[in-house]
């Protein structure tokens, strides 16, 4: 398996780390008033102009700048494992089964819609993978972009650990699937390897934090869920009970059955301004529930880059940080596209 811990990893990972988007970034990319200038600045400013560099920046529209700047952290991903030697080390491919699983749900919520969003394709998170980092899924991702059936999609994941997952549901009719089932078996899956290979390779400070970074997100993955299913959805509080992960969860059955028994989505938002997972967020209102998500983990994230001298969580975090960035570069996007305040999404970003 070779070496686990690579000071060399975490000595570059906090280096590029070194170069996100600081606080007067983001000033200058709020002044910008089309996507071609907030394209122009990243472009020229910015490290993001190691992606952009064959780009005009005053032809580009905003689906191709967010597949852009995606693609710049897998780039980032792949340049960190392949700097280490550690690409095959069953540990950091957690991060490719993450991306194998994303995939899967996009493509399924593709065939169940039938349709593509303005001008983003339902291919867009697939393009943006680099072709070397693509090459370690376990599946052929040229394949499953061009599929448009439930039955190719088992075909090509013949061989994978997901098709078993799949397949419970062949007789399903594609527009009946059921999505919030599927993702809650695939990500169940997801987090038994996680926290099998973390204590196969891992003790002391390390698995620690390792479970707490983990746990948190399993965490925050059901309040997410139960607010917006809350929110959005007309479903039984038993079905929504159905698509939770338990796995390792540190948030006992009472709370999470307190949670989901609340009358609406509101009222979900009260019980957690007044519990154990109101202590990262600030003043700001909870706008949007995922505002509220990323905001507990982005505090726990810098936490460790800052302190941790461990590979595992300083690459671990640095993937959760990088991801962050990127809602908040899309967040401006979204808000030249809109029209919205400046202040209004100025409140939303996270750094």
């Amino acid at each position: 398996m070779g070496i686990v811990n690579s000071p060399a990893l975490a000595a570059k990972a906090k280096s590029m780390y070194g170069h996100r988007l600081k606080k007067e970034d983001y000033d200058e990319l709020l002044r910008k008033s089309t996507v071609p200038e907030i394209a122009g600045y990243l472009k020229n400013e910015t490290e993001y102009g190691s992606t952009m560099r064959d780009i005009y920046e005053n032809r580009i529209h905003r689906g191709q700048l967010e597949q852009l700047i995606r693609q710049n952290m897998y780039e980032k991903i792949e340049r960190l494992l392949k700097f280490s030697m550690l690409t095959n080390h069953e540990f950091y491919r957690l991060n490719i089964m993450k991306r194998e699983i994303e995939v899967i749900l996009l493509i399924l919520r593709a065939i169940i819609q039938d349709e593509e969003h303005e001008d983003v394709q339902y291919t867009t998170l697939i393009s943006e993978i680099p072709l070397a980092l693509s090459d370690y899924f376990s599946y052929d991702i040229d394949k499953i972009s061009e599929t448009s059936s439930f039955e190719d999609i088992l075909d090509i994941l013949q061989g994978t650990p997901y098709r078993a997952v799949l397949k419970k549901y062949i007789d399903k009719k594609e527009e009946k699937l059921d999505l919030p089932a599927i993702e809650q078996e695939l990500f169940s899956a997801y987090y038994q390897s996680v926290f099998k290979i973390i204590e196969k390779n891992f003790s002391g400070r390390v698995k620690k934090e390792l479970l707490d970074i983990y746990k948190t997100q399993i965490e925050l993955m059901n309040i997410v869920k139960i607010y917006r299913m809350k929110k959005f959805f007309k479903v039984s509080n038993e079905y929504i009970e159905k698509t939770m992960v338990r796995m390792k969860s540190r948030m006992s059955d009472t709370f999470i059955k307190h949670l989901i028994a609340q009358p609406d989505a509101e009222s979900v938002l009260r019980v957690l301004e007044s519990s154990k997972y109101n202590m990262y967020v600030d003043d700001k209102e909870y706008t949007y529930i995922e505002y509220y998500s990323d905001q507990i983990k982005y505090h726990l994230a810098k936490r460790y880059m800052r302190f941790s001298i461990d590979s595992p969580v300083i690459y671990t975090v640095y993937v959760i940080l990088m991801e962050l960035e990127i809602s908040n570069i899309t967040n401006i996007i979204e808000a030249v596209r809109y029209g919205t305040q400046r202040s209004e999404v100025e409140s939303l970003l996270i750094y």
